[in-house]
């Protein structure tokens, strides 16, 4: 039994988290791994490159399990290079049926407002840099939360990825 996986990726503040969190709540066998979540155990996070290599690491060891035991896995997080998002893809390639990538985009201001309400904040010039180094996936479902409701966004992934 080989699970699913979702890619979720976009810049801290897009909104990935919300609309992943309504798809899981929506989808029996699933499960939502989170960055923040792993990054939210380490005592001071410095969100350094060693530091994330580390969190996706952990992240890609649960998703592994968990695409074994049949699961449509959603791994969150922010994946800035189509580098990043193939290396999940690689890593996992033996566990899954199949792969889709969702890219949730905003504004800059948007981004930085919703991630200064947050628990763990992302240092301001760390989104900053990621809206300006991002790079779009090349095949993905964009959810432009500034023109998207969550639970719209939310609708059209399983529209689009889990209502077959």
């Amino acid at each position: 039994m080989r699970g699913r996986l979702l890619i979720f990726c976009g810049i801290p503040g897009s909104g990935k988290t919300t609309i992943a969190r309504l798809v899981a709540g929506s989808v029996k066998d699933s499960i939502l791994i989170q960055t923040d979540s792993v990054r939210a155990m380490l005592a001071h996070p410095e969100f350094s490159s060693a530091e994330s290599r580390f969190v996706y690491d952990a992240c890609f060891g649960i998703a592994r399990e968990a695409l074994k035991n049949g699961y449509l896995v959603m791994l969150d997080g922010t994946f800035m290079r189509e580098e990043y998002r193939s290396e999940a893809r690689s890593e996992l390639r033996k566990y899954y049926s199949r792969a889709d990538t969702v890219w949730v985009s905003c504004g800059l201001e948007t981004a930085l407002k919703r991630n200064a309400r947050r628990k763990v904040r992302v240092p301001p010039e760390k989104v900053e840099g990621m809206f300006r180094g991002f790079e779009p996936p090349k095949r993905a479902l964009k959810a432009d939360t500034s023109r998207l409701s969550p639970s719209a966004a939310a609708s059209r992934v399983i529209r689009e990825f889990l209502s077959r």
